[in-house]
């Protein structure tokens, strides 16, 4: 009885080959490896950094900024272009941008002073660059104002004025804002250099201008300040000094400072123009004032350094030196730093007056600092850039590396340490895994931030693993204590391809690996269509190196469509394979 049923199905069996049905066979051969891994790369951390990114470091000519700032003359390295600066160098992302009489903007490595690009303009640069948007802008006495790409030097546009562009720009909103002798002010597009609106004033404009609130601020030789609309120009009110005005404006709560040739500073209603204050100093201010915590910084032809109330213009204090101060002051962690004609860049006390420290250069200083990252950069008539910042101190040693102690040849595994910097600096790491070979340096991660990265031992052994750590000045830590890994040979199995037939599925597993494999659990599983057979499980007492076995199923009745899944296991490593087919009964077709 049982012989005529397996009869009657062989028969029908093959008539539903003859006739060539199909139902919906699939043929996909879908590897799928579950051996994958993960692995967080190293990647460099955003950090919020107070940049000093066109004069007097904002768009409303502040002065201010809220970095740390050196508490000592130390000086980081300087720059020698080929002739004087009386601009301000700006500060973003790890460059220095300064302008120099030599006719170049030079672009330097904020950490070595290194050059990494300059640019020739066609006369003297007395202007101080912007930086906004990945693009440098900056005046040249050749009558032009430049745009240059801010990684390259390469130029995008420039636009020529009628006259010296003396004046510093002022980027805003897709806008810059600058003055020229032509006795104009001009706003252009910043990203192709087309003109928006210009606005003429009666005399040469040397003074920067100032946005704030959408209004700009800027003072010119015919002894006025002026307030324009930003976005069209339009006159909104002026301001009438005794003479002329080659200060720049600031502006903080709702009001406007600015020096001018009469001697005095003036405070005026940034909305009206009317005058809250003056302060009469001994000689012609061309100084630009800062403003920060309620006080205001300015130096005078007088040879005088000045601390003014901003509300009331009281004197606060002041501070003569032997020379007067034309370079406009910068304000920062407490801090005033201003450089004098008798050679000297100074570092006061901001509350006090107090003076903290003072660096003799080989001239005049005509130019102004700039502050950001705990450092004070500024040019000089020497022909220098100076970059002073407190003494640095390496980082403290990491922590050992935190990892397995055991491990097999090519796995990739994880570490992690962390470290202080006692400056506070950034911090990148150095891993050596034992193996002649290296992670190089990664980072850079805010002192204290945990650090991770991953290693692939290719051969078997015992490695002392260990890191150091360097701060973004380059000053190296000892070596962390060593974290030792043992890494042993291990087999990896790969199955291959699973193929069908009567009554079974068949395929075979190999040993890719470096090691013999012993007690290898291996599964074959069929998902939809299989009535007998739909789980066959195995094991293979031993596989050596490059060793293949066949294994296979077990009988297999069934019709529809399925899906063949096989596995191997052995050690801590699973790997699997899965391939669509259809049962036709006995047949199972792949």
């Amino acid at each position: 009885m049982k012989k005529n049923i397996i009869e009657k199905l062989l028969i029908f069996g093959i008539m539903l080959l003859l006739f060539g049905v199909n139902y919906g066979v699939g043929l996909g051969n879908n590897m799928d490896n579950k051996s994958n891994r993960t692995n967080e790369p190293i990647s460099s951390l955003a950090l919020t950094t107070d940049w000093w990114v066109m004069f007097h470091h904002d768009p409303g000519h502040t002065g201010y900024s809220t970095s740390t700032a050196p508490n000592t003359n130390t000086v980081l390295w300087t720059f020698n272009t080929g002739l004087e600066m009386s601009g301000s160098p700006s500060v973003v992302d790890g460059k220095v941008y300064v302008g120099s009489w030599d006719k170049k903007i030079y672009c330097l490595d904020a950490n070595t002073g290194s050059k990494l690009w300059e640019y020739l303009t066609g006369l003297e640069i007395t202007s101080s660059p912007a930086v906004a948007e990945g693009k440098v802008y900056i005046g040249s006495n050749d009558g032009k104002l430049y745009c240059l790409d801010a990684m390259s030097g390469g130029k995008i546009w420039n636009y020529t004025t009628g006259s010296d562009v003396v004046s510093s720009p002022t980027v805003f909103e897709g806008k810059v804002y600058v003055g020229s002798r032509d006795h104009k002010v001009y706003c252009l597009d910043a990203n192709s250099g087309t003109k928006i609106w210009e606005y003429a004033t009666g005399d040469d404009i040397i003074s920067s201008p100032a946005v704030y609130h959408g209004m700009v601020y800027i003072g010119s030789w015919d002894d006025k300040v002026y307030c324009l609309n930003a976005s069209n120009g339009v006159w909104i009110w002026d301001y009438t000094t005794s003479n002329d005005i080659y200060s720049s404006p600031a502006t903080a709560d709702n009001n406007v400072f600015i020096g001018s040739s009469d001697n005095k500073v003036y405070c005026l209603n940034a909305l009206t123009g009317a005058k809250l204050w003056d302060y009469a100093t001994g000689a012609s201010i061309e100084s630009s004032p800062a403003v920060a915590n309620g006080k205001v910084y300015v130096g005078s032809f007088d040879n005088t350094l000045y601390c003014l109330d901003a509300a009331t213009g009281d004197k606060i204090w002041d501070f003569q030196a032997a020379d007067f101060f034309y370079s406009s002051p910068a304000v920062a962690d407490g801090k005033v730093y201003a450089g004098s004609f008798d050679h000297k860049i100074y570092c006061f006390n901001a509350e006090t007056g107090a003076p903290i420290w003072s660096h003799t250069s080989g001239y005049i200083v005509w130019a102004s600092p700039a502050v950001a990252e705990g450092r004070v950069y500024i040019g000089s008539g020497d022909h220098k850039v100076y970059c002073f910042m407190d003494p640095n101190t390496p980082p403290n040693p990491p922590a050992a590396p935190n990892g397995p102690e055991n491990g097999f040849m090519n796995i990739e595994y994880n570490f992690s340490t962390n470290t202080t910097d006692n400056d506070g600096d950034d911090v990148f790491y150095f891993f050596d895994w034992g193996d002649d070979t290296n992670s190089s340096w990664l980072g850079p991660y805010p002192s204290g931030v945990v650090a991770s990265t991953s290693h692939t031992w290719t051969a078997a052994g015992d490695f002392s693993v260990k890191v150091k750590a360097k701060d973004t000045l380059g000053a190296e830590s000892n070596w962390s204590a060593i974290h030792s890994i043992t890494i042993a040979q291990r087999p990896i199995l790969e199955i291959q391809t699973i193929t069908g037939g009567l009554f079974k599925v068949k395929t075979s597993i190999k040993n890719i690996g470096d090691a013999p494999a012993t007690n290898i659990n291996w599964s074959i599983t069929l998902v939809g269509g299989a009535w007998i057979g739909k789980v066959t499980t195995g094991k293979i007492i031993s596989l050596g190196v490059g060793e293949e076995r066949t294994i296979s199923s077990k009988l297999i009745l069934g019709f529809g469509k399925t899906v063949v899944t096989v596995t191997a296991e052995v050690l801590d490593s699973a790997t699997e394979r899965s391939q669509n087919g259809t049962i036709l009964l006995f047949f199972i077709r792949l």
